[in-house]
């Protein structure tokens, strides 16, 4: 065999080689990665269409929004009525007094006062009740702004914050408490608590006894997995221990403030089992992570610990979404979408706790 010939074999053979390790170099990289981000393009590996679809156990519990008012109003016991225009909700509450009302999001707060003048026709608004001071769930208040003598309810300092933040759409609260609260209008008793589940400020459990009713607001989505950061909450000490305070009462019917799924009490025992499987497998894995850490840092020759740093948090991610979104895919929507976030909200915690 001449030179020449072998020098064209080899260098074919060089060829298949390289082809085959870019090939595989490409596979790898194709691998979806559910913390990267969304791509539209239905050819990417990280397309919007890799992600699993929603269950249809849970599309099944979806309400029908009337044509008309784009809303869904359903009177879920006696008197109290259920609000959602798909993507928040509300509540409102008969008394044979007045009418109280829980919550006024923005996005379709201006319906309420003609929603509950055609459910309670003979009945005024008496009390607005807060959940928490954030305004995708308050900033539509100002609907009610014209009630004479109306009452706006909310813990001392989310009135402070929304004064300070002077938001137009949110009203003044006009009684405020800071542990607890209640009060009784017609035949219908309000027991409102203090918590500290969600937001920077107060959170509020309300709960309606007679009706078996709990407001717990941004904490867990019926039928899916909690949204991003387990619902943005400021405190995931706290919201690991909402579950247990929140089972101390007696309800049936939780509303949770998002989607348009009302929530039962089994919502909350899944949810917290999901939590708490995130939570598990997170303590599992943080005894290794200062390893990992070192191991990297060694490897990039200890010029950049920020960037070992956060190898070592999406290694101990990565592991744990993985096994959450396969023990959950079959259980709850959107697993795939949030448990990166989940496990890193987790990490982050349990490095300074």
């Amino acid at each position: 065999m001449s030179k020449k010939t072998i020098f064209a074999v080899v260098a074919g053979a060089l060829v298949l080689i390289v082809g085959f390790l870019a090939l595989n170099i490409e596979a790898e990289t194709e691998k979806r990665n559910t913390a990267n981000v969304v791509s539209l393009n239905p050819k990417d590996a990280n397309s919007y269409r890799s992600f699993a679809p929603i269950l249809e156990k849970t599309k099944a519990r979806i309400p029908q929004l009337d044509p008309v008012t784009q809303l869904y109003v359903e009177e879920v016991k006696p008197n109290l009525f259920y609000v959602t225009d798909g993507i928040y909700q509300s509540a409102f509450l008969k008394t044979g007094a007045g009418v109280i009302v829980f919550d006024a999001p923005p996005s379709f707060a201006a319906k309420l006062p003609e929603i509950i003048k055609q459910r309670a026709p003979n009945e005024a608004i008496k009390y607005l009740v807060y959940s928490h001071g954030h305004a995708d769930h308050v900033g539509g208040a100002s609907a009610f702004s014209d009630i004479q003598g109306l009452q706006v309810v909310a813990p001392l300092k989310v009135a402070e914050s929304i004064k300070e933040e002077g938001n137009p759409g949110i009203l003044p609260p006009t009684k405020t408490f800071q542990d607890q609260h209640k009060f009784s209008l017609g035949g219908e008793k309000v027991e409102l608590k203090s918590a500290a589940f969600h937001s920077e400020d107060v959170d509020v459990f309300i709960y309606v006894p007679k009706q078996k009713f709990i407001m717990a607001v941004d904490t867990i989505t019926p039928g899916e997995a909690p949204f991003m950061d387990f619902g943005v909450t400021a405190d995931i000490g706290e919201y690991i221990k909402f579950f247990d305070e929140v089972l101390l009462y007696d309800f049936d019917i939780i509303l949770s403030g998002h989607v348009s799924i009302l929530g039962n009490r089994e919502d909350v025992v899944e949810a917290r089992e999901y939590v708490f499987d995130v939570r598990d497998t997170i303590l599992k894995a943080m005894p290794t992570f200062l390893e990992r850490f070192g191991t990297v840092f060694e490897t990039f020759e200890y010029t950049n610990d920020n960037l070992a740093y956060r190898s070592a948090i999406e290694s101990v991610r990565g592991e744990c979404s993985a096994e959450i979104i396969d023990r959950w895919k079959d259980r709850l929507s959107v697993v795939d979408v949030w448990a990166d976030s989940h496990c890193e909200k987790m990490i982050l915690y349990y490095i300074m706790h």
